[in-house]
């Protein structure tokens, strides 16, 4: 081959890599592109799932509330005096829900009017309120169903305070005490009671305001 034939051996060779680029690149261009978009779209789909998902959430969480929010409270047509015997059967649904679930009751107490329940603060005058405190125990999965029964009761009541801690001889048993706080509508007796109980406070609040000593 002689200088001359390989000269256009060369040039053939460099016109067909330009050609070839030519056709190449404008390809390999658009394969990029469609890439990228493929790319955009997949993370524009993953940000409309996941606004979807939160959107779900809020949903879910807004319903759980006005769940709770919008639960009656208990009123009971037979109730004295008494404010224990407003609650009628909550003291028993709470109590038995628990033995129901498997956790056995170590032990209990009524705080009547709790001063640190916002109801009691606020309107503690058209509601009875009572603090239930138990010592509880049992297994993580009979806690769990016992709460979850609690959150479902039909009336307005509290999981107020939970305080768990494992057993010593055997981290499977938890020991928990928890405090449910009941309410119930006080009847006309227990409002007219607490009215003047309210003014005969406020009496006793003046008198000692204009340092009399009353027996005297």
């Amino acid at each position: 081959m002689n200088e001359n034939q390989k000269l256009i051996y060369i040039v053939l060779i460099v016109l067909c890599a330009a050609v070839g680029i030519y056709f190449i690149v404008p390809k390999a261009d658009a394969a990029i592109k469609a890439y990228q978009e493929v790319q955009t779209k997949t993370i524009e789909l993953d940000k409309i799932k996941k606004d979807i998902e939160d959107l779900k959430n809020k949903k879910a969480a807004y319903e759980k509330e006005e769940k709770v929010s919008t639960k009656p409270v208990y009123k009971s047509e037979i109730a004295t005096l008494d404010m224990m015997s407003s609650f009628g059967v909550m003291f028993e649904d709470v109590i038995q829900s628990a033995k129901y679930n498997g956790l056995k009751l170590r032990s209990i107490e009524y705080n009547m009017n709790p001063a640190y329940d916002v109801v009691q603060k606020n309107i503690g005058s058209e509601y009875n309120v009572c603090a239930v405190q138990m010592q509880l125990i049992g297994n993580y999965m009979q806690f769990r169903s016992y709460f979850q029964d609690i959150y479902n009761y039909p009336y307005l009541i509290n999981l107020d305070k939970i305080s768990i801690v494992p057993y010593a001889d055997n981290k499977r048993i938890l020991i928990a005490d928890v405090t449910v706080i009941l309410y119930s509508a006080k009847n006309e007796q227990q409002k007219a009671a607490a009215a003047a109980a309210s003014q005969l406070d406020q009496g006793d609040e003046k008198i000692e305001g204009t340092g009399v000593n009353v027996g005297s």
